[in-house]
């Protein structure tokens, strides 16, 4: 009885989420600053590296020659002792060599986060294909203490206009992400469509795609030849958390 009242409690307290990405939008990485004296500067450089400027830690340098893909990065950010990194609209194996990053100084945004956004004409994955992403978890904010091991998101819709080379068998990809074994796995896929709204509905026609308890669901738009920006590319992703 008491597993079917948590569920039912899960249930009643389950949120709608929508989120709308478009061109250099979507969040790569998410840093907090977990020291205790002021950052003086978080810096990307295109293809380089990654330098955060701290009062306490000084200097920390995250070269992407070494830090070959998000994975790499974010577990060597986060074996720092000033900063915390939560992998975002990416997955592991995209690489960072490949102008991921929009370069430039980052400000803080008003939660006190610092975002590394991708820029969406030129970043590739590890198949050196282009790709245009958004995450559904149960929480965006790195530090955060909620217990996302009991809790889950269901992927309800996609809505999405985006100018990439034509239509591609397996452009449209949903992989989850399994918190415990840090893996991502293939569990949707379907033909993209270029320059076309477009809406895929998992609650109408489909079964609902559901994440297991504590994982991701995340959505990638890719194209092997090229993403153009566009005033008119965007994509919406309508989810619960529960």
């Amino acid at each position: 009885m008491g597993s079917l009242d948590a569920i039912k409690v899960r249930q009643g307290l389950a949120q709608n989420m929508s989120a709308v990405v478009v061109d250099n939008g979507p969040v790569a990485i998410r840093l907090k600053y977990t020291g205790t004296g002021t950052v003086t500067s978080v810096t990307v450089t295109t293809a380089t590296n990654l330098v955060l400027i701290t009062s306490d830690g000084g200097t920390e340098t995250f070269t992407f020659a070494t830090y070959t893909n998000m994975g790499l990065l974010v577990d060597a950010i986060n074996a720092s002792n000033y900063w915390e990194a939560l992998l975002l609209d990416a997955i592991r194996t995209d690489e960072t060599t490949n102008s991921d990053f929009v370069t430039g100084a980052k400000t803080v945004t008003s939660a006190g986060f610092y975002d590394l956004e991708i820029d969406t004409n030129v970043a590739q994955d590890s198949d050196n294909e282009y790709i245009y992403t958004y995450r559904c978890t149960y929480d965006r904010n790195p530090g955060s203490q909620k217990p996302k091991g009991s809790h889950r998101v269901r992927l309800s819709e996609v809505i999405y206009n985006l100018d990439v080379s034509a239509a591609e068998a397996g452009g449209f990809r949903v992989y989850e992400w399994d918190a415990v074994k840090k893996t991502e796995t293939l569990v949707h896929q379907r033909a993209s469509v270029d320059a076309t709204q477009t809406t895929i509905s998992f609650a109408s026609g489909e079964k609902t795609l559901d994440a297991g308890f504590g994982n991701d669901l995340i959505v990638r738009l890719r194209d092997a030849t090229s993403i153009t920006d566009a005033g008119a590319n965007f994509m919406a992703v309508s989810y619960t958390r529960e």
